[in-house]
């Protein structure tokens, strides 16, 4: 939390940012009074917006300052948006110390009630939009990291020799792959880390056409202009001699993909690291964080460990916990614990460089393994209870999404929430059975409790609401899961 004004600031790891604000029913003095603190601390801050999740109040409220005098927001709603997009830099107050560049509307129009609880319309363009974008997404659990292209952290400009000696000297040869190892990669280049060789998986296929796609990571170390090999062995003479010819102090791996054999391990001066995000020992293995949502955790634990030839067995270093939003995708958590980790991973450099890091060894008798899905693991069983089909759905959003039937269509379902079991109880219904419809969202019959199915997507076509996605089918009564799987 950072202390601003006359309430507190929460940051990304407070649970209270990912969930859903509650409309705000009616404008009174209490209401008031809490659109005026949130004013005085984003003045405070310097910041040009505030939602009322980023203070722990979880209503739809939302204060603006772009320059053209201070906007009270209470319920507000974007009404339509302009087809032409940019891109530019946010910044966060949540986020302090981290920007992004994010895709927003140049145009936008909001409804919403202002201070006195009269209906207003704000027709908002360029910085205005974007503020407006940003702020309304808090009200829904979403931050600007999960809609960011790229993740920077500002480095803070230091006058001081003490503040000049944070750079290290040293070499870093890093290995990684997906999207999640690139916030790891920018952060060494940042701290003035020497990184002569990147190594990451070889091209693959994509689509239907069969294309050959580079990696996340090969695509961003080209654009920094570093030296990349894409071995498809470790093992293999070449790749060790390369390793090697650069001397490394230091070996960072942030989901790479690949084994290191022995020879590898021995290379660098200091220690190959890896950031693993499981309280190791459990969840070891390629699929810690969707198998984390799946069993409904609560937290995250990012761990910095000295690798060894076991399976994530080595040492740790340094662990970091990260809260998880009862609604939390694996899409989303996935940005977040990608910039812990790379935050994490400079400490832990850092602190090896310097003498001071520990290593603690895991417990074998506590291990657990994060086993990759299983054909068949992503059709849902609806006689499961509620709680664990929500968090089997988070846990495969954006990819590859869970499976289900209704009548004679296969399709995906991308978004649930948990509703309440003493709403139309209906206990006589079997699994599956849509037993309601409130808003927006289908109340679904589960094992144990009731669901709320928000977004689907029919087999070949786009996604939509739940309830567009009902409207205009034969009369019920209707069931998802009919047909075997």
């Amino acid at each position: 939390m950072i202390l601003l004004g006359n309430i507190e600031i929460r940051t990304f790891d407070d649970p209270v940012l990912r969930k859903r604000a509650k409309p705000v029913p009616r404008v009174n003095n209490s209401v008031k009074k809490t659109l005026d603190d949130m004013l005085d601390s984003m003045r405070a801050a310097s910041g040009v917006g505030l939602a009322a999740p980023q203070v722990g109040v979880s209503k739809r409220l939302v204060v603006l300052d772009v320059g053209e005098g201070p906007y009270f927001l209470v319920n507000p709603e974007i009404v339509s948006e302009s087809d032409e997009k940019e891109v530019q830099w946010e910044g966060c107050l949540s986020w302090p110390g981290f920007v992004g560049e994010v895709e927003r509307p140049v145009r936008v129009l909001v409804k919403a009630l202002d201070r006195d609880g009269r209906n207003t319309w704000i027709e908002g363009e360029g910085l205005l939009a974007r503020a407006l974008c940003h702020e309304i997404d808090h009200l829904d659990g979403i931050m600007f990291v999960d809609k960011a292209i790229s993740i920077t952290e500002i480095e803070e400009e230091e006058n001081t020799e003490e503040g000049n000696e944070k750079e290290l000297s040293l070499t870093c040869v890093f290995m990684g792959s997906p999207e999640f190892s690139l916030p790891s990669l920018d952060a060494l280049i940042r701290a003035g880390i020497s990184v002569p060789l990147v190594v990451t998986q070889p091209d693959r296929p994509y689509g239907r056409t069969g294309i050959l796609m580079p990696t996340p990571v090969r695509k961003r170390a080209t654009e920094l202009g570093l030296k990349v090999i894409t071995p498809a062995a470790m093992s293999c003479p070449d790749v060790v001699s390369a390793i090697k010819e650069v001397q490394p102090d230091v070996i960072a791996v942030v989901a790479f993909g690949q084994k290191l054999p022995k020879e590898v391990l021995e290379i660098p001066k200091y220690a190959c690291l890896n950031v693993h995000p499981s309280l190791l020992p459990k969840y070891r293995g390629g699929n810690p964080i969707q198998r984390q949502l799946m069993a409904g955790e609560t937290e995250v634990v990012v761990s910095i460990m000295y690798m060894d030839e076991g399976m994530d067995s080595g040492d740790i270093c340094l662990q970091r916990v990260v809260p998880v939003g009862p609604d939390e995708t694996l899409g989303t958590l996935e940005k977040r614990l990608s910039v812990v980790g790379a935050d994490a991973l400079l400490e832990s450099i850092h602190a090896i460089y310097e003498g001071s890091a520990p290593r603690i060894a895991q417990d074998e008798k506590v291990k657990t393994v994060a086993f990759h899905l299983k054909p068949g693991e992503d059709v849902i069983d609806w006689t499961r209870p509620a709680t664990e089909i929500h968090n089997l759905v988070r846990a495969l959003s954006p990819a590859p999404g869970a499976v289900t039937t209704f009548g004679d269509e296969r399709i995906k379902i991308w978004q649930t929430e948990l509703a309440d079991s003493n709403e139309r109880e209906d206990s006589d219904s079997a699994p599956g059975t849509i037993v309601g419809i409130e808003e927006s969202k289908l109340l679904v019959r589960c094992g144990e409790g009731l669901l709320a199915v928000t977004e689907v997507q029919p087999e070949g076509k786009r996604r939509m609401s739940a309830k567009a996605f009902l409207a205009g089918r034969q009369k019920g009564p209707f069931r998802f899961g009919d047909l075997d799987k």
